[in-house]
């Protein structure tokens, strides 16, 4: 059992980066490592603050262009954005989260000649479940924290953020065609700089399946229906999987087996 109190102790003003493919999970780990003490810094959420506090202003008309297309923003544009909400004092004093950021290797190679990272988090999920686990089993996501539901984990009162009470919604975005497409470039884009992230020891890898030989309480598998739900493994076989609480926990005991 992990000592919570003394694990945000030790985290308070470590910088972690959370990386992981569309659909793995990156809302729920950051919503668990806020609860830990760290701020979160999503590129997503803080670029859907630029529009809504100024919905006219060429940077917000350049934001919501861009990303209708489903192109990337220009480094011009994300950059000083990323760089200047990391060097706020909450996130310098508490440390932080860092999700949706880097998208490329040249802002990879930017982040670590300004950022000394403590730990690189890695979500690993069966590819085949990626794009299932978003469009046929609904995945939805808060607006305003970008907690993930799905069927497998529905908000208590559907529509509603279990964790900050903010509108649930499906992006519309997501459909099977847009999705593949994403994931080949998210995917490629991740492995121009990984190995640069390993080669220094900061990534560890977070699995969201379970060996066959591991033993685990069925309260953390993931069910549809009651039922113990099994993927297709990327190397072709099938496997169990983590629900929300049994990720938090391997997450919880990973960051406890580096720090503590």
């Amino acid at each position: 059992m992990v000592d919570l109190e003394k694990l945000k102790k030790v985290l308070r003003g470590k910088k972690i980066l959370l990386l992981g493919l569309k659909g793995s999970g990156k809302g729920n780990r950051s919503q668990d490592l806020i609860g830990l003490g760290l701020v979160h810094i999503g590129l997503g959420t803080i670029l859907r603050k630029k529009v809504a506090e100024d919905p006219n202003s060429e940077l917000s008309q350049k934001i919501v262009d861009t990303t209708r297309k489903g192109k990337l923003l220009p480094d011009e544009v994300v950059v000083p954005i990323v760089m200047e909400r990391l060097s706020q004092s909450d996130a310098q004093a508490r440390g932080f989260v860092l999700d949706g950021f880097p998208r490329t290797k040249a802002q990879a190679d930017l982040l670590l000649s300004q950022i000394n990272l403590d730990l690189v988090l890695l979500l690993d999920v069966p590819k085949a479940f990626l794009i299932d686990g978003i469009v046929r089993f609904n995945r939805r996501s808060c607006v305003d924290c970008a907690t993930n539901f799905s069927d497998f984990d529905p908000p208590i009162v559907e529509g509603i953020c279990d964790k900050c009470g903010g509108e649930v919604v499906k992006r519309k975005s997501e459909n099977p065609q847009a999705l593949e497409a994403r994931l080949k470039s998210d995917e490629a884009q991740l492995d121009s700089f990984l190995p640069e992230l390993k080669a220094k020891g900061l990534v560890e890898i977070l699995p969201i399946i379970v060996e066959d030989e591991e033993m685990i309480d069925k309260k953390y598998l993931k069910k549809l229906k009651g039922k113990v739900f099994w993927v297709q493994t990327d190397k072709g076989g099938k496997a169990r999987m983590l629900n929300y609480d049994g990720m938090r926990r391997r997450l919880y005991n990973m960051l406890a087996k580096r720090f503590l």
